[in-house]
């Protein structure tokens, strides 16, 4: 269904001319009759497949209308979907609170959260995208596990004063996490070790403004269906920082064989034991 952006109302400008929104992306000089009524009727919306025969019966020759919508194509937007469904799976330890304004950025965000659990759930029930917050690092055991499910996915890894989202995996498609596991690994060697200890130390509180944020960011994502690219909020900046991500040549994530799940082991070795997960290696 086509409309005008709510932000590109018609105004007019004269008795005769009418312009699209306050920065005039488009002008239209000499209404004709049926141009009125058919700017009166993209206010509200109008199905693709009426749109042309709507503006004939408005009194728009052959052709018109096709050249008076590419006129206006500037001011024109689509009638949102209908929510995209999903699930969203926490840790175990995530707070009341944080669960609550989570749910209201994703909601706010455009989508139709179903249910809201607590990791390790039970495989089974319909196949939503997940929304899988975690704390620092999602462990790789969870992102492999519904790359097997061939459920797509978002992570938003919280870090106290920053909050990484995305990317949107989508199983097949898309890069997965243990490809950018494995391209950090490329990068630094170390990194199994870092990552292990990340996955170790417990959870920081994240600023409630700065989860909304990343919650309206995930939902963006997913309801756009853009994948293959994250973003890093921080509480200090309102910059964002973004990356795109692509496969890995040795993950078997691309192949339905493999599932995504020869890099998930590699990508989470053994981690340190002590309760502040700062061990030296040895």
């Amino acid at each position: 269904m086509l409309r005008l952006a709510p932000s590109h109302p018609p105004l007019w400008r004269s008795p005769s001319s009418i312009q699209l929104g306050p920065e005039s992306v488009a002008r239209v000089d000499d209404v004709a009759p049926w141009q009125e009524r058919l700017l009166d009727a993209l206010v509200d919306g109008i199905p693709d497949a009426m749109l042309l025969p709507l503006a004939a019966s408005f009194g728009a020759a052959p052709g018109e209308a096709d050249a008076f919508l590419r006129r206006i194509g500037g001011a024109l937007g689509r009638v949102p979907a209908t929510a995209p469904r999903v699930r969203v799976e926490v840790p175990e330890s995530f707070g009341r609170d944080e669960t609550e304004i989570l749910l209201a950025g994703l909601r706010g965000g455009g989508l139709d959260v179903t249910g809201c659990t607590a990791w390790p759930v039970e495989d089974g029930g319909p196949r939503l995208p997940v929304v899988a917050v975690a704390f620092r690092l999602l462990d790789p055991l969870r992102a492999a596990r519904l790359v097997s499910r061939d459920a797509p996915h978002i992570p938003v890894e919280l870090a106290g004063d920053r909050v990484t989202v995305g990317p949107l995996v989508i199983p097949g498609v898309t890069a997965c996490l243990a490809c950018l596991h494995a391209h950090r690994r490329d990068g630094d060697p170390t990194w199994p070790l870092v990552a292990a200890q990340l996955l170790a130390r417990g959870p920081a509180p994240t600023e409630p403004a700065l989860l909304l944020e990343a919650a309206l960011l995930a939902a963006r994502l997913v309801g756009g269906g853009v994948p293959g690219a994250s973003v890093t909020l921080s509480g200090e900046s309102v910059r964002r920082s973004w990356h795109a991500h692509r496969p890995h040549a040795a993950c078997l994530c691309q192949s339905p064989a493999g599932s995504g799940t020869a890099d998930a082991r590699d990508a989470r070795p053994c981690a340190p034991t002590t309760a502040s997960a700062f061990a030296r290696p040895a």
